[in-house]
């Protein structure tokens, strides 16, 4: 399809429903992108940058596995028109390791998602040249963020998508963020108030049609 195709089609889904139903979305996303980018992708990231504009729409982004691929979603973002503020950019806890790039990145004004919460793993096997972070460090680079002034834009989750995250299974569930997380996020001197604006105003602002 054209840039033109997949607008359309966004924004038929958002205004009137998806796949012939009359249920219709209210984000558009998780933009899967792949490193280097492909250019089905990039006619992807155009399209949803056109109807966000038109709709003021919420927009979640899958990043490559490097850490130039978010600053060069960002940008073709912007050039095709979205709404930056408006922009969730997931998974940094595996893409952008690097202190100095992350605030670097910060200052381009998405939200900053660190949604890896429970995965702690030796041997990441989608990108083995990553060392993923614990949990602990993950907290770490909330604070760093809250630190800078960047707690307006910082969210948080867990990315369930196996039966093994399931309690059932063994996992930590989705009370992790809640149960276990948030306590030691208090420990390490991240106040109440931030993480009301963490879990419960950030997400509220991000899901708003403007």
């Amino acid at each position: 399809m054209s840039v033109e195709q997949l607008t359309d089609v966004l924004m038929n889904e958002i205004l009137h429903g998806a796949d012939g139903t009359s249920i219709k979305c209210g984000v558009i996303g998780e933009i899967g992108c792949s490193w280097p980018l492909t250019e089905s992708e990039r006619k992807v990231l155009q399209a949803t940058a056109h109807t966000q504009a038109q709709l003021g729409c919420p927009v979640i982004i899958h990043p490559g596995r490097h850490p130039t691929a978010p600053f060069q979603i960002i940008r073709i973002l912007q050039e095709a028109g979205a709404d930056i503020s408006k922009t969730v950019m997931s998974h940094l806890d595996r893409t952008i390791l690097d202190k100095k790039e992350l605030l670097e990145f910060a200052q381009l004004g998405c939200y900053l998602e660190y949604d890896l919460f429970g995965t702690e793993l030796l041997h990441y096997q989608l990108g083995p040249d990553i060392d993923m972070p614990d949990d602990n460090k993950r907290i770490k680079r909330v604070r760093l963020l809250v630190e800078e002034g960047y707690e307006d834009g910082i969210l948080i989750a867990h990315d369930i998508h196996t039966k093994t995250r399931l309690m059932k299974y063994g996992g930590h569930g989705y009370s992790h963020i809640l149960t276990n997380v948030v306590p030691k996020m208090l420990l390490r001197g991240i106040t109440e108030n931030v993480l009301d604006k963490i879990l419960i105003e950030n997400p509220k602002q991000w899901l708003t049609f403007k």
